[in-house]
């Protein structure tokens, strides 16, 4: 089955995060997981995102896509708020 790609980007950081930069981006191309050389994905943040992301890689109708709700989460950390924006991008 093909899985659906999105690129990942902190848009936000807010509080006592020294994990997370605003501008960072990540890939998830079919089901893998590709960081950029030079830049790194806290795991606090990624485990925020992960069921999300398995959710809308999975072709649904339109209606049901997570993505079409929201396209924005927060990583858990109570100490910092750290806002990740997903994006669907096109199958290499």
């Amino acid at each position: 089955m093909k899985l659906k790609n999105f690129k990942i980007t902190v848009t936000c950081v807010e509080g006592l995060c020294s994990r997370a930069k605003v501008g960072t981006e990540f890939y998830v191309r079919n089901a893998r997981l590709e960081v950029p050389p030079g830049q790194s994905v806290c795991l606090f943040a990624l485990g925020s995102i992960l069921a999300p992301l398995i959710a809308a890689s999975v072709p649904t109708d339109p209606e049901n896509n997570i993505l079409n709700i929201t396209r924005e989460w927060q990583c858990p950390d109570p100490l910092s708020k750290v806002i990740m924006r997903v994006d669907e991008i096109e199958p290499d």
